[in-house]
């Protein structure tokens, strides 16, 4: 460990880690039949599996305040750190994976609506209907040390609504949360995955530090702290998906594979 001119410990390692990968899963199940029909349902002892994997090659889970935390030299990153995230706030994740992640001595940052009102995922007839975490199993995740950060108020299409609306669903849902956790929530994650610029900048005004998209945000980690581009885990994802996802520079591999598609599609037009 260093002390820097502010006079702060700082990390031995370098903290702008650009490979440091963020993984994006949304539900963890024990029904066969979801993880074969939806894509975004991974069975819960495939998620045993890829914690197993995870853990076998050395890696350590922290939060996006964790990072943060490192940039500003209150905390020594580990040495190979990896982010585990969980869109939309299901129960199941409450159910399946909080237990787990604990007996793996591990952590996520987990995205919730700030409409703590709604009780199921009635935004999206794609995935399987189900329960949204209360408020009090999202205040015992955050109370073990997860992350808890703020996936809108209702799920809605940010860059397709009117600005009052998109600035109300981003900025009410942080003060929702925050009230209820009795502690800041820095973190966003962008509903669908949809974002463009004056998206960004309302998140930054509403005073998030962070935020996360999917396949929009450059590879490096945290070249754009508003666009983190995140991994996607899915149902067919298996032990060796989670080994290159997390051991080769696979954001990078998929970041070339989108640029190639807009190319191409440009190209055809």
């Amino acid at each position: 460990m260093e002390i820097s001119n502010t006079g702060k410990l700082t990390s031995a390692i370098p903290i702008h880690t650009s490979d440091l990968k963020v993984m994006m899963y949304h539900h963890i199940v024990s029904d066969r039949y979801a993880v074969k029909k939806f894509w975004n349902c991974v069975h819960v002892d495939k998620f045993r599996k890829h914690l197993e994997w995870i853990e076998r090659c050395g890696f350590t889970t922290i939060t996006l305040e964790d990072y943060r935390l490192a940039l500003n030299g209150d905390l020594t990153l580990p040495k190979k750190p990896i982010v585990l995230t969980f869109d939309d706030g299901y129960l199941n994740v409450y159910k399946y994976a909080f237990p787990l992640l604990q007996e793996f001595g591990m952590k996520a940052v987990i995205f919730v609506l700030g409409d703590l009102n709604r009780k199921v995922n009635d935004w999206s007839y794609e995935e399987p209907q189900t329960q949204l975490m209360e408020g009090r199993q999202i205040l015992e995740m955050h109370l073990a040390g997860f992350e808890i950060g703020s996936h809108s108020l209702t799920h809605v299409k940010l860059t397709q609504t009117v600005p009052e609306v998109s600035w109300k669903e981003i900025y009410y849902s942080r003060m929702t949360l925050e009230s209820l956790l009795n502690s800041p929530v820095r973190t966003f994650s962008y509903p669908y995955g949809l974002v463009n610029e004056p998206v960004k900048k309302m998140v930054a005004d509403a005073g998030y530090l962070t935020a996360c998209g999917v396949y929009t945000g450059p590879p490096d980690f945290y070249a754009d702290q508003f666009d983190i581009r995140r991994i996607t885990v899915y149902n067919r994802t298996g032990s060796l998906g989670i080994l290159v996802r997390t051991c080769l520079p696979y954001q990078h591999f998929d970041w070339m594979k989108m640029k190639t598609r807009q190319t191409l599609r440009v190209e055809a037009e």
